[in-house]
Formats: C-alpha cells, sequence, structure tokens
C-alpha cells in the first residue's frame, strides 16, 4: 500500500496583525478576537509561486531522505487551489516547467472548494505511480470581516509513492453533498458565507462523522485506534465537538495554527498534518479530514521513518516579520486603486512563443555550461565564453534553481516603480561562474549588502491589470540562517 514519503509547507513571511486590522476597520467592523496573526502573500506571491515553493521543499525532502530520483519519477501532478491565477491556460504546466518535473508527467488542476487539496490526496493515495500533489490558496475576503482575519495565505506539498514512507495509508472515504456554505461568481473576487451556526451544526456535525466512519470501516479500525485528529475549521470549537462526536475521545487534537499563521484554505489540511508530524511517533495513526461540499477522511499510519521527519513546519511558523500596516492587503490584492506614479504606467506585453521557446530558461531557471572549460552561463547560448573570448560549443543543461548565489552588487532603487518600494534588484555570482542581474524580493530585501549568500524563488516578475497577465521569473531572496528554516 502506497503513502506519502515527503510533506512539506510554505508561509509567506509576512505575518499581518490582527490587532493592526482591527485599528484600522474596528470602527466599522467591531471584531471582540484580535489575538495572532495571519500569513499575508507579499506583492510578487500568488497560489502558483507558493505551490513551488512547497513543491521544491518536498522533493528537497524526499532527497534528503534518501530519494535521490523523486524528482524524475514523478509521474501525476496536481495543483489544487481555490483562488486560481488564471481560468485559462493551465496553472499546473506552469509548476511543471518551474519544477521541471518529466516531460511525461500528468499534470491537472483542481478546485473549486476548500477540501479540494485533500481530495487530490485521496485520489494519489488510492493511485499507484508516484504523485505529486501541491496546494496553495489566497482566499480573498470582505475587507473587515471576521473571514478576514481567519483566512490566510499559503501552500504545502505531498509526495506519495516512490520511496519509503513516512505515513502508510490505511484507507479514507470521500462523501459528496450540496452543502454551499461559501460562493463566489466567475466574475466575482470576493465570496459570500452563510451563516456560522448552520455550517456547524448542520455541515460539520452531520457530514464530517460520517466520512469518518466510513473511512474507519474501510480500514476496519476502532476510533479509539487513532492517536491523532487534524481537521481544519475556522468555526471556534468545532473540531473538538466534531471529535466527540465520531468517538475520537483519545485523539490529540492537531493545532488550528490559527494565532500563528491562521486558515490556508485549500492547503490547511496538509499544513496542519506537516505539523502534527513533527510529534507523531512510529506506529501512531493519524485521521485527516476536511469539509466542504461534503466530507473527506483519511487514515494513515506513521513508520519508522517519522522519527527523522524534520520540525520544518515549526521553524516556517516561526520565520515570521510582523506587519503592522493593514493597507498592504487590499493593495497587494488589487482591491484598493493607489497612485503608482508616472514609472507605474506601462503594459506588460509578452511574445508568447518567445516565452515557450525559452521557458526552460525563464520558467526552470536552466542556465548553460561549459563541458570544456566548467563555465556557467545565464541565458543559455550557443556562444560558450571562456577568457580568451566566445567560441562555439555546445552547452550543457545546468539548473540553476537549487544553486543559489552571493550577491556582488545590491541597489534600493526609490525612483523605479515598485508594489512595495523600494525596487531592490542587483549582480549575483552563481556557482560556476555566471553573474545575473536580478530583482531582489521578501520584506527584508533592502537589507541584503555585497557578499550576503541568496537564495532563488520563483515569483511573479510582472503584472499587466488590464490582461490580467503575470510574467514569473526567479528572484533572489536572503539565504536561511540554517537548513530547518528552508
Amino acid at each position: 500500500m502506497t503513502g506519502i514519503t515527503a510533506l512539506a509547507i510554505h508561509l509567506p513571511r509576512l505575518r499581518l496583525q490582527r490587532a493592526a486590522m482591527a485599528a484600522a476597520m474596528g470602527w466599522l467592523c467591531p471584531r471582540g478576537d484580535t489575538r495572532g496573526a495571519r500569513t499575508l502573500a507579499y506583492w510578487d506571491e500568488d497560489p502558483i509561486t507558493m505551490a513551488v515553493a512547497a513543491a521544491r521543499a518536498c522533493l528537497a525532502q524526499a532527497e534528503r531522505n534518501g530519494i535521490p530520483e523523486a524528482r524524475t519519477a514523478v509521474r501525476a501532478l496536481t495543483f489544487a487551489t481555490t483562488t486560481p491565477v488564471f481560468a485559462e491556460p493551465q496553472q499546473a504546466a506552469l509548476v511543471h516547467a518551474a519544477l521541471r518535473l518529466p516531460e511525461a508527467t500528468r499534470a491537472q488542476d483542481v478546485g473549486g472548494t476548500m477540501r479540494c487539496g485533500l481530495l487530490a490526496l485521496h485520489a494519489a493515495l488510492e493511485s499507484t505511480e508516484p504523485a505529486l500533489l501541491t496546494a496553495a490558496d489566497m482566499p480573498l475576503n470582505t475587507p473587515g470581516g471576521t473571514a478576514e482575519m481567519r483566512y490566510s495565505d499559503g501552500g504545502v506539498s505531498a509526495l506519495v509513492g516512490g520511496g519509503p514512507d513516512l505515513l502508510t495509508y490505511r484507507g479514507g472515504a470521500s462523501l459528496s453533498a450540496p452543502f454551499i456554505e461559501r460562493y463566489r461568481a466567475p466574475d466575482r473576487s470576493l465570496p459570500t458565507d452563510w451563516e456560522e451556526r448552520w455550517v456547524r451544526e448542520e455541515g460539520f456535525l452531520d457530514l464530517v462523522p460520517r466520512a469518518i466512519a466510513e473511512a474507519l470501516g474501510t480500514t476496519q479500525l476502532s476510533a479509539e485506534s487513532i492517536d491523532h485528529f487534524v481537521l481544519p475549521c475556522v468555526i471556534p470549537g468545532a473540531a473538538k465537538a466534531v471529535a466527540q462526536a465520531a468517538g475520537l475521545g483519545r485523539a490529540k487534537l492537531a493545532q488550528p495554527l490559527d494565532l500563528e499563521c491562521g486558515d490556508t484554505g485549500a492547503a490547511h489540511a496538509l499544513v496542519m498534518l506537516a505539523r502534527a508530524m513533527e510529534d507523531m511517533r512510529p506506529g501512531e495513526r493519524v485521521l485527516v479530514a476536511q469539509f466542504g461540499q461534503g466530507a473527506t477522511a483519511l487514515v494513515l499510519e506513521a513508520t519508522d521513518a517519522i522519527s527523522g521527519f524534520p520540525a520544518a513546519a515549526s521553524a516556517t511558523l516561526a520565520d515570521g516579520v510582523a506587519e503592522a500596516n493593514y493597507l498592504k492587503l487590499p493593495i497587494f490584492r488589487g482591491l484598493m486603486p493607489w497612485e503608482r506614479g508616472l514609472r507605474g504606467r506601462f503594459p506588460v506585453n509578452e511574445a508568447l512563443t518567445t516565452a515557450y521557446r525559452n521557458s526552460e530558461a525563464l520558467l526552470g531557471f536552466v542556465g548553460g555550461r561549459s563541458p570544456e572549460t566548467g563555465q556557467v552561463q545565464f541565458p543559455p547560448s550557443r556562444l560558450a565564453v571562456s577568457e580568451a573570448g566566445f567560441f562555439a560549443e555546445t552547452q550543457q543543461p545546468w539548473p540553476l534553481a537549487d544553486l543559489g548565489g552571493t550577491v556582488a552588487t545590491a541597489t534600493a532603487d526609490r525612483l523605479a516603480f515598485s508594489r512595495s518600494p523600494p525596487n531592490c534588484y542587483g549582480l549575483i555570482d552563481i556557482p560556476g561562474g555566471a553573474r545575473l542581474m536580478m530583482d531582489f524580493t521578501d520584506p527584508d530585501a533592502e537589507r541584503l549588502s555585497p557578499g550576503d549568500a541568496v537564495r532563488f524563488v520563483f515569483r511573479i516578475r510582472d503584472l499587466d491589470e488590464r490582461t490580467g497577465f503575470r510574467r514569473y521569473f526567479w528572484k533572489a531572496v536572503a539565504a536561511p540562517a540554517s537548513p530547518a528554516a528552508a
């Protein structure tokens, strides 16, 4: 039977303080509980970039766990989100290119319910082929409302099959129902939520226990044999009530992470699971459930390998930058007009033919390396560089995304247009001799200076607000102080 061989999360570093949100909007929509913070994606992050970040961490974890061919073994890629960047094209294709997965990988998008990430995991666990699941969400909500405080931004990725399991799949169940507690039309940016008590009593407390009973029936396990219970829910106390209704009285409730990061939508069941796995011991069983137009419940059992599972989720949760400016949320999300200045009035023109022909370099960040001199170049070229000059030589494809680099020059430009001034950029030296002008990103980009180590992240390069087109490329961020923080 298959199982989860690697699991990793990605959370934006900005942590928007709920007290600051209440201070900004409390005059209009008073809120009682303002504890903690919710994650806030930076202006150049979106579900695609967060999915790529989580998947890169997941594949790196698999390689550290003794699965060196994890990337090339993947045969199915699923991207799950309720907040798609594009209605067309397929977003999984962009994730696939950024991860440099095999061309024969079957890629697909799924969405429509916050349960879509767990549904995709259920399908992967029931299959026999190595699969990579990545889920990411940036739920938009009405400014000033409770949902705006509770929901947040983040991503997660799970590798199923292809190596030794961390969690072995014992069985599961998915029930479908036309229970609509939240809806949004295709041409609307903001959803509408229904009455909370009805969702709790008629939704969670009815459908989730039935899915749990069905899942336990397929595994021939009793409720008393479950050691951990994961159920994301923004309604206070609902997860505990469901556990009692389902007979999971001895199971330890997973931390909801509401104070640390908020609910990350389609990703949150697995974000909570990643944190819970840090506390699991070999032989313990976890039941992961999620609600949304029905319910899904999966039973997984920890193997001996769980003892070596890194505390990366805890490190990511702790690696936040407190943000007290509420206005960054509506401006980063395009909900509020703002003055861009003369330098901000430009269209983003993309030659799609050129983008496709150079997709390996632009999306996969693949350069070229001379087999004779070892010199690395970006972009790749038919002309190799040497101390003697240029000469014609076939270069080897040379992936750069995982190499990192060193800052050679750094500029913080307050005259150039930026959605989060200043506009930070500089020359980066890459191992092998390549030197590339790159944008710096993340809240502490202004602090980068010559000699600093950086790593590379897949981000939005340009936004065309007339057409909705987004151009992606790689940027530099400060390298983490320790491997666990990556």
